[in-house]
């Protein structure tokens, strides 16, 4: 028997139609104007706190500025945000995740990326950032998405640090050649972390370097006899390598993907015990 809606049933169905493309309108002129306002500065653009960090936070395109990245290599289109995982990517990056849907984060990590390719040398470089950085600073995350992207952009960052002793910089790199290159000249005050999952992750052994690794589950970083790190805390304020669990939505059906759901699941249950322990307690 063929199905035959009734002309409410149509007219119903017309009409979310209608204001999903009305709602999907006015996003992208918002978006425009966004962009419009955004192409106006001549500065770059910080963000400040997140869930893990509380402090000032700046971020390149994830994937375009990650010139070694590899098994979490993906890239969120610069107009569409449509999603490209690299050749050899197992973990898909959660910053190129979050690019993805949220175009004006979107837009700002392109915007510091154009800014920074546009000079021509570390010292225009440092004159950048120097102007743009926050006055109030005091933690400074270098690429929540995106990495250090030449030698000069990376040296320029190492001179920020020199001229603020009493700001702490810290970033996660898989750009090791860079570090390797200055390795005898890093401020104390700069804290770096290099990130598993690189073209070039041989250099963590043979120079020593702290690292940070990715691992599906605790008991795999258990197991690998590294602390997991759940605020960044162990970024910048503790020595030694350490453990970050998966984070981010991955590729359907993948491990990771399966990982990523048993966690964010175990999260909603200890929200809703915390919570019956606080109403508890309450009614005590």
């Amino acid at each position: 028997m063929k199905y035959s809606m009734s002309k409410r049933a149509v007219a119903a169905r017309a009409k979310k139609t209608d204001m999903r493309a009305a709602k999907a309108q006015a996003a992208a002129l918002r978006h425009a104007r966004f962009k419009a306002k955004l192409a106006l500065r001549d500065t770059l653009t910080f963000s400040k706190n997140n869930a893990k960090v509380t402090g000032h936070i700046i971020s390149l395109p994830a994937g375009h500025a990650c010139v070694f990245a590899n098994t979490c290599l993906a890239f969120a289109h610069r107009d569409t945000g449509k999603i490209t995982d690299g050749e050899n990517a197992i973990v898909r990056c959660f910053a190129a995740t979050g690019e993805s849907w949220a175009s004006n984060a979107r837009a700002i990590h392109w915007h510091n990326f154009d800014l920074l390719r546009a000079c021509r040398t570390a010292p225009e470089m440092v004159a950048l950032i120097a102007r743009s950085l926050p006055q109030d600073a005091q933690l400074v995350r270098i690429h929540a998405a995106g990495d250090y992207f030449n030698q000069r952009y990376f040296d320029a960052w190492l001179e920020i640090a020199r001229a603020l002793p009493q700001v702490t910089f810290y970033s996660y790199t898989k750009a090791l050649p860079f570090w390797i290159n200055r390795l005898h000249c890093i401020p104390q005050n700069f804290h770096l972390t290099a990130s598993k999952g690189g073209t070039h992750d041989h250099l963590i052994a043979l120079h020593n370097l702290r690292y940070a690794e990715v691992f599906n589950y605790a008991r795999e970083a258990r197991a690998a006899g590294l602390p997991i790190d759940h605020d960044d805390t162990h970024a910048w304020k503790t020595p030694g390598s350490f453990a970050l669990l998966i984070h981010g939505t991955q590729r359907a059906g993948s491990v990771q993907a399966k990982a990523w759901s048993v966690q964010r699941a175990a999260k909603r249950k200890a929200k809703l015990r915390a919570a019956a322990k606080a109403a508890a307690a309450a009614a005590a």
